[in-house]
This record gives structure tokens, sequence and C-alpha cells, in this order.
């Protein structure tokens, strides 16, 4: 079986600061599956985020753009 792909995709010269709540969040909940899943860190200036036409603070599961408050539960219904 293959592992769900999620690319977390953060802002480009900004500071840090700016997006370290949601960053923490977005780690946090990958670190209990990290396992099981293929996790790839990109920046929004990517070739991959203009492919997909996301910016920062956007995470993105088999393709698909997955909100924060739904990445757990997105999660857990690929890996059942």
């Amino acid at each position: 079986m293959t592992c769900p792909k999620v690319e977390v995709f953060s802002p480009t010269g900004a500071c840090s600061c700016s997006f370290a709540v949601w960053i923490g969040k977005v780690w946090d909940i990958l670190m209990k599956y990290k396992n099981r899943l293929e996790i790839v860190s990109l920046t929004s200036d990517s070739p991959r985020a203009h492919e997909l036409g996301v910016g920062g603070r956007t995470v993105v599961i088999n393709g698909e753009v997955t909100p924060v408050f739904l990445l757990e539960r997105k999660i857990q219904e690929l890996l059942c």
C-alpha cells in the first residue's frame, strides 16, 4: 500500500514568527503519523507550488488542498 503524500508549503521570505503557530499545529499532527506518511516540506516559490497554484501556509494531501482544521481527520480516513 502506498503512503499518502503530504506536502507542506511554507511562505517564502516571511519571518518564521508570522507562521509559527500554523506550522506548529501542522507538524504536531503529522508527527503522530510520520511512519505512515510521505511528508515533503516545500516553499511557496517552489515549482510544485506553482504547479498546484498554492501559496504559503498550505497543506496538500495526495494533490488535494486540505485545511489544517481537517488535516488529522483526512489523514485518519486515508490510513484506515
